[in-house]
């Protein structure tokens, strides 16, 4: 029980930080070149192939527009870029800190049901893993593996994981997750709260309140998640390790379309109240 204090403790750490100083903002066009005050997720990317770039704002918003489905290395599926129709048009926003700065703490996503689809990667390793991670009382969790597309109803408020691709102790041993690290795949040790950017989130809109660190839930609303499977710290961003991986912090390792959807109970009592209103429209015909 006292890891799971701890393990929430590090959550709320987290959550209190991001709320004070996170907030949409539009994302404009992807320079690929960033500097002061830029945002966090619009870097060179590695993964760049001549005039190509390859950094999640630049896939999702289909940034330039001329590119080839083989403009970026080792992505995936081969016909991944351009994306059409554009996913994050003018209208999109993406979770930052002041002036386009990196968030300095984590962020989860508000209960409810949501569906979830992968939309690709670019060169993020074929066996790296993601998935959910949901918080319950008393300390409790529950994690979800990622697939290609599914659906669940999340009770708890939930965070977004994944494992790194080479860590300090063996590729695949850290897990990242949207508020914190985890340093046991199992979860059985006390996670240790990080200031490592490992995920950018979108939405297209103004983006749903912030509140204690919890994206709120809205039914319709979408977004888009890229992930970060090498520790930031490696260029200047999040807490450095020399043992991890350099990160280039372009978010395209995996990334994911996350839609918040009715319940199957609010279908049910939509569809009562509609066979209702029908029933009550034929008898005032009869009438």
């Amino acid at each position: 029980m006292r890891r799971f204090s701890l393990a929430l403790a590090a959550v709320a750490v987290s959550a209190t930080t991001l709320a004070a100083q996170a907030t949409w903002q539009p994302i404009g066009t992807p320079t690929n070149t960033p500097g002061a005050g830029a945002a966090y997720w619009n870097n060179r990317s590695d993964d760049n192939v001549g005039s190509a770039i390859c950094n999640v704002g630049s896939v999702l918003s289909n940034t330039p527009s001329t590119l080839t489905p083989t403009s970026c290395s080792n992505q995936s599926p081969s016909v991944f870029l351009p994306v059409l129709p554009t996913r994050l048009g003018a209208s999109a926003t993406f979770l930052g800190g002041p002036s386009g700065a990196a968030p300095t703490g984590g962020f989860l996503f508000g209960a409810g049901a949501y569906s979830w689809s992968a939309l690709g990667r670019i060169a993020g390793l074929a066996g790296t893993q993601w998935g959910f991670i949901e918080f319950g009382p008393g300390g409790s969790v529950v994690v979800t593996n990622g697939t290609a597309a599914g659906s669940r109803t999340f009770a708890n408020n939930f965070a977004v994981w994944i494992d790194a691709a080479i860590g300090s102790d063996g590729p695949g041993r850290t897990r990242y997750t949207s508020n914190l690290l985890v340093t046991n795949p199992a979860l059985t040790l006390a996670p240790a709260a990080t200031t490592n950017q490992q995920f950018a989130v979108f939405t297209n809109g103004a983006g749903p309140a912030v509140t204690g660190g919890v994206i709120g839930f809205n039914v319709g609303t979408t977004f888009f998640v890229g992930m970060e499977d090498n520790s930031n710290g490696g260029r200047g961003f999040g807490a450095g390790n020399s043992a991890l991986a350099i990160s280039d912090r372009d978010y395209n390792d995996i990334m994911i379309q996350l839609t918040a959807v009715p319940e199957p109970s609010t279908y049910v009592l939509m569809a009562t109240g509609l066979a209702a209103l029908a029933g009550l429209a034929r008898r005032r015909r009869s009438n």
